[in-house]
């Protein structure tokens, strides 16, 4: 099968196929580059564009002669893409986490919006589109291509990933990402509680005072005036710990 293949197409090398299927299954999944709001010809054209480049760092590998064979290499190296990027993007999903307990907090959820993959209300999918535009400004492409080429130093082309190392490193991923979310939301989460504690005290001093008539708009101008302060820390906040993000390593 491999001989066909290569008789079609001269100078293919069995290694870059590999990296290439890594590649792409990495690109479908990671934040930035793979929102769905990006066409997949783009997803595809920069799989291409990003294999032959991360090649050189694989050292030579030979074709198998038997075809199930070939197809367990290429599973290999889709799965280990698909860990690489999902790893990545369970701790990105921290900022969708926060945003869905910042919109819940300021009774911001209702508010008429977009509905998207990110987030079923507006606060999520401002926040979400502005963290990734500024992960693109900050260097996503190249922080991600350095996420690929460790792969391969973590997870060998031809082989499987360890599903002894990968289940505790997502475990652990998915608590970062979660103690990242509460911190993110932390601002709002306490002063909504303090703002309900405040309503709650003058309703008992003061029971024929409408609390909750006065007290919603004030909550949720309120919100939205700290949403526009400290959106720009919070955002920083959740792309250093995306940036700075690295593939589980063997004990």
């Amino acid at each position: 099968m491999w001989d066909q293949l290569a008789a079609w197409v001269p100078g293919l090398d069995w290694r870059l196929v590999l990296v290439y299927a890594r590649v792409q299954a990495c690109i479908l999944i990671v934040p930035g580059l793979g929102e769905r709001v990006l066409p997949v010809r783009v997803r595809v054209a920069a799989a291409m564009a990003i294999a032959p480049l991360l090649a050189g760092l694989v050292a030579p590998v030979s074709a198998p002669a038997d075809s199930l064979a070939m197809l367990g290499q290429l599973s290999g190296a889709m799965v280990a893409g698909l860990a690489s990027g999902g790893l990545l993007r369970l701790l990105a999903l921290a900022l969708d986490i926060a945003t869905t307990a910042i919109a819940a907090t300021a009774s911001l959820s209702q508010i008429i919006g977009v509905q998207n993959e990110a987030a079923p209300h507006p606060i999520g999918n401002l926040l979400h589109l502005g963290g990734m535009a500024v992960l693109m400004v900050m260097g996503l492409p190249v922080m991600l291509v350095e996420l690929m080429a460790d792969s391969f130093s973590v997870w060998p082309v031809a082989g499987w990933p360890d599903a002894a190392m990968l289940a505790p490193a997502a475990v652990r991923v998915l608590s970062d990402g979660f103690v990242l979310a509460m911190l993110i939301a932390a601002p709002f989460t306490l002063g909504g509680f303090l703002f309900q504690a405040l309503s709650g005290v003058i309703n008992r001093v003061m029971p024929a005072l409408p609390v909750v008539f006065i007290g919603a708009p004030a909550s949720i101008l309120l919100a939205l005036v700290a949403l526009a302060v400290l959106s720009p820390m919070l955002i920083g906040i959740w792309v250093e710990a995306v940036l700075d993000f690295t593939l589980p390593r063997p004990q």
